[in-house]
């Protein structure tokens, strides 16, 4: 009778192994961009967004009128892929102040980056620096690896950590981001005036990159917030392409940015500066990162830009 026992337990063991090797295969990884959509949908009623199609693909974004007798033009504001664009984290406190000063604005959702960086520990055998040896000396008591599940925002990427982004990924949203702004540059020409382009983070770096090379015609000015790749191979070609913008940019970053970010501030100065970059500014954000009064803060330095070129 145990044995018997023995055998039938054994079986429903497999059976269940099975099963669970049979749902894990069948169910699909979730559409963030749908669920996205979604919570905008759910949040907002219908005749406070609107939407377009790219790539038979529907994209919802938020346009809101400027409350000024007179309109400068057209702000198109980027978030961070991956953040909801009238969630906490997004610019839609930013959009209301930029409406008071006469800027109609466009909050666009960023293309999911549609990848998962790679930590990679041994980056300076890569660049031709340490061995593996020192690395592991570098990672002593006050640098140590973090865990898996630690922030890529803390990690040491001068030395002992690096990230990679698959290629195809890369480019891959670089053309969503392409075909986002070529579809919101056909409405912004509803509207008088100036063309603002507004960005943060990987949003603001990829946009760097495509103004650079000229993929697209650029606006009248950039502004880029924080701007990172969690990449160092394409993070270090930043400033470069930063400096190879042809508009004016206003480059804004704070202390509270990630490690990626804070990598590159001093060169991406140092780069407009040799490349005789015409009105390019670097502005540090002060003071603490509550959401309303920083992007009260960020309106500000913009006005004091826009304000100082004459707009």
């Amino acid at each position: 009778m145990s044995y018997l026992f023995r055998v039938i337990i054994v079986i429903k063991f497999l059976l269940f192994f099975i099963l669970a090797v049979l749902c894990s295969h069948s169910l699909a990884a979730p559409d963030n961009q749908l669920l996205r959509k979604l919570d905008i949908q759910r949040g907002l009623f219908t005749d406070a967004y609107q939407s377009f199609d790219i790539d038979d693909q529907l994209i919802i974004y938020v346009l809101q009128e400027n409350t000024t007798a007179i309109t400068r033009g057209v702000a198109v504001i980027v978030a961070e892929s991956g953040i909801p664009i009238v969630g906490q984290n997004g610019f839609a406190d930013l959009a209301n102040e930029l409406n008071k000063i006469g800027w109609v604005t466009i909050l666009l959702p960023a293309p999911d980056t549609g990848f998962m960086p790679t930590v990679v520990q041994d980056a300076a055998m890569e660049d031709g620096g340490a061995t593996t040896a020192e690395v592991e000396t570098n990672t002593s008591a006050d640098t140590q690896v973090p865990s898996p599940s630690a922030p890529i925002a803390d990690l040491d990427i001068s030395k002992s950590a690096v990230t990679r982004i698959d290629e195809q990924a890369f480019i891959k949203h670089e053309q969503q981001l392409v075909s986002l702004l070529q579809a919101v540059i056909e409405k912004s020409q509803e509207y008088p005036g100036f063309f603002l382009v507004i960005s943060k983070g990987t949003s603001a770096a990829w946009l760097s990159k495509i103004y650079a090379e000229k993929t697209l015609d650029p606006p009248d000015a950039f502004v880029a917030i924080s701007p990172y790749w969690p990449d160092r191979k394409h993070n270090q070609r930043l400033p470069e392409w930063i400096a190879n913008t042809s508009m004016p940019v206003l480059d804004l970053y704070s202390s509270w940015d990630n490690v990626w970010a804070r990598k590159t501030v001093a060169q991406r100065k140092i780069a407009a500066v040799k490349s005789l970059k015409l009105q390019y500014r670097q502005r540090e954000l002060l003071g603490f990162n509550m959401h309303r009064q920083h992007n009260a803060y960020i309106c500000k330095e913009i006005y004091g830009w826009i304000s100082h070129m004459g707009w």
